[in-house]
């Protein structure tokens, strides 16, 4: 909106109207999902919604938590190789160091456990990657501060038309300090704050913070690290609208980041490239589910909420079901002059009896039907979520209920397994487009210098001074991802094939050799302790030969226990 002088009232700006019309669209499309997403977060943080009918105790099975987290266990960082296209060494180990340290300090394992408990819980999560003073960071975004264009091709964040990042909260103070904002925006917003209607918002808004505040403070991320804004202060509610728009001088589409405040005040409109000096969003968003039909596709979440809630039910009658047998309620037969009393029980207690022949024609026990079997039905329905979403009662580290074997054990195990790979291929190919985009954002907007660090042999810690011209490269990087729970998988495969091969070769040194290496591969050792380990392998076989099929059965041997070992594992 802007203010009409003439009539000294707020008139529609012609830019927020397309806004608005795009903003509606992506609203519409994702407030489907928001009372389930509502219901799952509550019933992960143990929060129950009691009624007068089926739940009148508040009382929660974990059930969502426990599989939440038991999915979460398995989760694994994927690990971030970089490689210079030009072959050239020098800039491949400088660039690696950068993005290191950029792990290290941007928190990004932190990051990724967010990221997949989003995906989790919701179905859906979104990384936004930000330039900063040491480079690029990544965040991960409240699911619901982020909406998309409702065509956007599901797996493919650039075929979107607009992506709209909402709920940005700010004070005025530090919005008219802020440099990216134009003189004319600000000058609105003044304006704007004073208005009854920017009175009026100021109020939502303030509650708007307050929900935000404690969603991302369950999410994992500490209160503290947000500024409270202390009585006095106005809260304004900031949008950025990432949209492509038609460039009438260009004669061509553009893509363009808008901010506005508070759905009225348009503060600042300018083209992508010229803020982060590239041309596509700076956004990555992933599931594990994915649907052609829906963006927002179905998460493990709801696979438990409707079960957990059943639960939640049975368990709540079950307890009041307890508490009135422990009530020791009692039907009276009115006359003869009796008026029922209550005495306090106790050792020699002498409790007078109703007049009469016989006491049981005028006091009653009230009759409760007992609810025995209600945790039997709890088990049942337990173990149907733990088979639908694949964290079973040994990968929450329960014993299963009967008798079995080892080799029954090992298969359970080894299915949870392929589950989680399914979900780390998911979550490998989000890393790669995220890592993709860090690197088009660090060519565009490396800082000139930039600090390392590295520890020798000798454990001292050493810095190092690196300009940018150090590690650009015209040939350009590609990251390599590698998942380290899909690589001890086809590890211990690969052992196993290895330990095959050696029975049908047993008197083959070279083949001998490769499986040692293989092995030793297998464990996190450094370039330095692997060669000290090959070393003392060398020498110990230039002393003393063994005959060559005892030396193949010694090796076929210990692989044979390696490979028992990590399955145990």
């Amino acid at each position: 909106m802007s203010l009409d002088l003439t009539t000294n009232s707020w008139v529609d700006d012609p830019v927020l109207v397309k806004l608005k019309a795009e903003r509606k669209s992506g609203d519409e499309i994702q407030e489907h999902k928001h009372d389930d997403w509502n219901d799952t977060y509550e019933l992960y943080r143990n929060k129950v919604k009691t009624n007068r009918l089926t739940q009148r105790q508040a009382v929660n099975i974990p059930l969502m938590k426990e599989t939440i987290k038991t999915l979460l266990a398995k989760r694994n960082t994927p690990m971030v190789d970089w490689q210079e296209l030009g072959g050239d060494a020098d800039k491949e180990i400088l660039y690696q160091e950068i993005w290191d340290m950029g792990f290290r300090e941007n928190k990004l394992e932190l990051m990724d456990m967010l990221d997949v408990k989003n995906v989790l819980l919701f179905g859906i999560s979104t990384t936004k990657l930000n330039i900063s003073d040491t480079g690029v960071t990544m965040d991960v975004l409240d699911i619901f501060d982020v909406c998309f264009d409702p065509l956007m091709k599901v797996g493919d964040v650039e075929t979107a038309r607009f992506i709209i990042h909402k709920n940005i909260f700010k004070s005025v103070r530090e919005i008219l300090a802020d440099d990216r904002y134009t003189t004319e925006g600000k000058n609105q917003l003044k304006i704007w704050v004073e208005s009854p209607a920017g009175i009026t918002q100021s109020n939502v808004n303030k509650e708007e913070w307050e929900k935000k505040m404690q969603r991302i403070k369950d999410m994992g991320v500490d209160h503290a690290d947000f500024k409270l804004y202390a009585g006095g202060d106005r809260v304004i509610n900031l949008t950025e609208h990432y949209a492509t728009i038609w460039n009438e001088t260009k004669k061509d589409w553009e893509r363009r980041v808008m901010v506005y405040a508070d759905n009225a005040v348009l503060l600042s409109d300018d083209a992508l490239v010229d803020l982060i000096g590239v041309d596509f969003w700076p956004f990555v968003v992933w599931s594990e589910d994915p649907e052609t039909n829906d963006l927002y596709c179905d998460s493990v979440g709801d696979l438990v909420r409707t079960p957990n809630k059943v639960l939640n039910v049975w368990f709540s009658q079950m307890i009041e079901n307890r508490t009135l047998k422990n009530f020791q309620m009692h039907w009276f037969l009115p006359g003869q002059n009796y008026t029922p009393q209550t005495y306090t029980p106790g050792a020699g207690v002498m409790l007078p009896a109703p007049p009469g022949d016989d006491i049981n024609k005028v006091i009653k026990p009230v009759e409760i039907s007992s609810l025995e079997d209600t945790m039997t039905a709890i088990n049942a329905l337990t173990q149907i979520v733990e088979r639908a979403t694949g964290a079973t009662a040994i990968e929450k580290g329960e014993p299963e209920s009967g008798v079995q074997t080892l080799g029954e054990v090992k298969i359970l195990v080894g299915k949870a397994q392929e589950r989680s790979i399914a979900m780390a291929q998911f979550q490998r190919m989000a890393w790669y487009e995220r890592c993709v985009k860090w690197d088009g954002l660090m060519q565009a907007n490396a800082p000139k210098i930039i600090r390392l660090y590295k520890t020798g042999q000798s454990g001292k810690m050493y810095s190092k001074k690196v300009f940018a011209s150090d590690w650009r490269s015209s040939e350009g990087y590609r990251p390599l991802i590698r998942s380290s729970s899909e690589q001890e998988v086809e590890t211990v495969k690969g052992i196993q094939k290895f330990n095959f091969v050696l029975s049908m070769f047993p008197n083959n040194p070279a083949l001998k050799k490769i499986a040692q290496k293989r092995t030793l591969e297998y464990l996190d050792l450094t370039p330095e302790e692997l060669k000290q380990i090959e070393d003392a392998e060398e020498q110990a076989a230039s002393m003393a030969v063994p005959p060559a099929a005892q030396d193949m059965q010694d090796v076929q041997s210990k692989m044979a226990e390696f490979t028992n070992l990590v399955g145990q594992q």
